[in-house]
């Protein structure tokens, strides 16, 4: 049994709570790629994150098929997982080639120096600590008011 006091507590608390943000039917068949390009990164949301230290955090997906290497100079961390088929990515500080296939998680730290590549096709979902560059524009929209199950 809740006491007054405590009850008017946890309804404070209620107002304090933020809803979700949810995209809807974000996935790879919204994601062309640019005409003449085998990679392309696809922002679907960024926000001024209320931490500690405030950075901006934005996610999305990457898609590659076969063709040239994509080299990629971090001057912030991202962490890639790839959810369906392989991207290959060449660390320049080690040397080695790294065949990263479903459920596998890679961590870029600043100033890391990779190549990605392909020999079929890979998509990845991707979070980083930098500004939205350009919304993917077909994810633009597919955002809802509140999450709801």
């Amino acid at each position: 049994m809740l006491l007054k006091g405590q009850l008017v507590s946890q309804l404070c608390n209620l107002s304090n709570l933020v809803p979700l943000t949810v995209i809807k039917g974000a996935s790879h068949e919204f994601i062309p790629l640019p005409q003449g390009e085998n990679a392309t990164t696809a922002d679907f949301h960024s926000i001024r994150t209320k931490t500690e230290s405030p950075a901006h955090f934005t996610s999305g997906f990457y898609k590659i098929e076969a063709g040239p290497a994509r080299p990629a100079h971090y001057n912030f961390e991202e962490t890639k997982y790839v959810l369906n088929g392989q991207i290959d990515v060449l660390d320049e500080a080690t040397g080695i080639t790294h065949h990263l296939v479903p459920g596998d998680f890679a961590f870029f730290h600043v100033g890391s120096k990779v190549k990605f590549s392909t020999k079929s096709s890979g998509f990845a979902f991707y979070a980083v600590t930098r500004p939205v560059r350009a919304p993917h524009p077909n994810l633009v929209g597919r955002e809802e008011d509140k999450a709801r199950l």
